[in-house]
């Protein structure tokens, strides 16, 4: 192309930090100045590259993006920015672009207020060009350091830190810091938390979702604001991601609580969003009117923490990831055959399926025969707890403590018992190295023995830290009695066993294998756990 065809790319550029300087970088102060200059020295065909609200510390800018592109299909034929922390304020790569990249496309590149041009590569301004573009970057990284130090405070005081508000939530007109319920998108959030609780996955809510034309966050954050987030697609406005109903499942924002850090940047360089460990977290405790109530959320979490797989032919039972053997602890699997009616639909411990020449038994009990005795018991329990409830608390107290000692007695006796073994096997750590110095075992005995004790040593720390860990949770552990009253209270006709049901009143089932008596009749026993209270017998 001719060059006096060619555009002149005319770039401006504005962070969200820029914005809080002034009026001096606005993007109509930068338009302003680049086609005055444009202007005064004849520069024709100028064209606006414009990146508003995108930092300088990367180049995954679409503005910036497109202008390669016209760059490199040789439409280019000037680039001219305010200044360099404008076009970037990464050193490295804006000397890669303005002193590598621009010069052997033919491209002439301005920034007006540092007096660089690199149609002369000795001026000043091309000398001084590599220290400005260092300032720039330590401009981003105090930046960085005082965003930082800014949410901390504010963490602190008890205060939000994220920017935007969690999918579900507005911020109040009168305070920003203050969040309210979205009377459009809080049901949405309320009805995938009902969805998951009555047994729909992640994938089975999204399809839901979309078949039901609920417009995905991505897309009711740009009808709403014009912000347009990350790998966001606007030819599909109602296809959700799995992933994003996973991750507003996990939100304790919806409880009503504030968490702040969960996510992080490695460096002010690099803005990939990592999760960090828990332990860096700052939890602050009813900060906005809830959505989900703490039952909800309870049976959710229970049923995500226990990921249930489906069978070959697609069933999945309610009992997935909560049902367990009672003698090898494996858990159940869920059997069935392709001519087998519901009603003899089984589970058979997931050992014995594996190596039927285990130790372990087959444990088989039909889902059909469980969930009438769960839901026997269930419907036993909760009426005790509702018309008795003070005998009923006073009686799970008593259980649960005597329990919790008897847990912490044996933990501790194991536990003596390992930190004896410990201490001699110091002494003999000692010993053996005293014998491998005067020569009475050589290298290769020592090798070998010593190897067999350290593994040991290794195991024992393990199994002592795993004893003090039961110890310290027994000794916190006491009963919520006063919650499962309230739930008993909650659910007064229950007349079928649903997910929702299952998974408010039980935690883990256990099976025994059948048993025969004297008299011929077989016999089935099973534990059940219950949330809040543990197992009652």
């Amino acid at each position: 192309m001719p060059n006096n065809q060619k555009i002149t790319a005319l770039y401006c550029r504005l962070s969200h930090e820029d914005m809080l300087q002034g009026e001096s970088n606005s993007i109509i102060n930068q338009k302003d100045i680049l086609t005055k200059f444009a202007v005064e020295h004849g520069f024709l065909n100028h064209q606006f590259y414009i990146d508003d609200g995108y930092t300088g510390s990367d180049f995954n800018r679409p503005a910036f993006k497109r202008m390669l592109e016209d760059v490199e299909d040789d439409k280019v034929s000037t680039i001219i920015v305010k200044d360099l922390s404008r076009f970037g304020r990464n050193h490295l790569h804006v000397g890669l672009y303005t002193e590598e990249y621009f010069p052997q496309r033919g491209v002439r590149f301005i920034a007006i207020n540092d007096n660089v041009d690199t149609a002369d590569v000795n001026s000043l301004g091309m000398d001084i060009a590599t220290f400005c573009n260092i300032f720039n970057e330590m401009h981003v990284k105090d930046t960085s350091k005082k965003i930082k130090a800014s949410n901390k405070i504010k963490s602190d005081r008890g205060q939000r830190v994220a920017s935007r508000p969690p999918y579900g939530y507005r911020k109040s007109e009168h305070d920003k810091n203050i969040l309210l319920p979205d009377e459009e998108t809080a049901p949405v959030v309320r009805k995938i938390f009902h969805l998951c609780a009555e047994g729909y996955g992640p994938s089975q809510i999204a399809k839901q979702l979309e078949d039901e034309k609920i417009i995905t966050p991505a897309m009711y954050e740009y009808t709403h604001s014009g912000t347009i987030l990350s790998n966001f697609d606007v030819s599909r406005p109602y296809a959700w991601n799995p992933t994003t109903i996973a991750l507003i499942l996990e939100d304790v924002s919806y409880l009503g609580h504030t968490c702040n850090f969960r996510y992080g940047r490695p460096s002010y360089k690099d803005h990939r969003k990592l999760k960090r460990p828990e332990s860096e977290h700052k939890l602050i405790e009813n900060t906005q009117e809830p959505i989900i109530d703490q039952n909800t959320w309870d049976i959710v979490q229970r049923i995500r923490k226990s990921k249930r797989r489906r069978t070959n032919f697609g069933e999945k039972s309610i009992f997935a990831g909560i049902l367990f053997c009672a003698d090898c602890k494996s858990k159940l699997y869920f059997h069935r055959h392709r001519n087998n009616k519901p009603e003899n639909w089984k589970f058979v411990c997931a050992n014995y399926r594996k190596n039927t020449s285990s130790t372990c038994t087959t444990h088989s009990i039909k889902e059909s025969h469980l969930k009438r005795l769960v839901l026997h018991e269930i419907q036993a329990i909760t009426q005790s707890a509702r018309e008795h409830p003070e005998q009923f608390a006073d009686f799970i107290g008593r259980r649960v403590n005597a329990e919790l000692n008897k847990t912490i007695a044996e933990s501790s006796r194991q536990l003596t018992k390992y930190k004896k073994r410990m201490t001699e096997l110091i002494v003999i750590f000692k010993k053996l190295y005293e014998d491998h110095v005067l020569g009475t075992i050589d290298d290769d005995q020592f090798q070998m023995l010593s190897q067999g004790y350290a593994t040991e040593q290794s195991e024992l720390k393990e199994q002592i830290g795993s004893l003090n860990e039961t110890i310290s949770q027994a000794k916190s552990k006491t009963a919520d009695t006063a919650r499962f009253i309230s739930l008993a209270k909650k659910y007064t006709t229950l007349t079928e066993l649903t997910q929702e049901v299952l998974h408010t009143f039980v935690s883990r089932i256990e099976v025994h294998e059948r048993t025969i008596d004297s008299f011929g009749k077989e016999h089935q026993d099973i534990d059940i756990y219950y949330t809040h209270i543990g197992a009652v017998k």
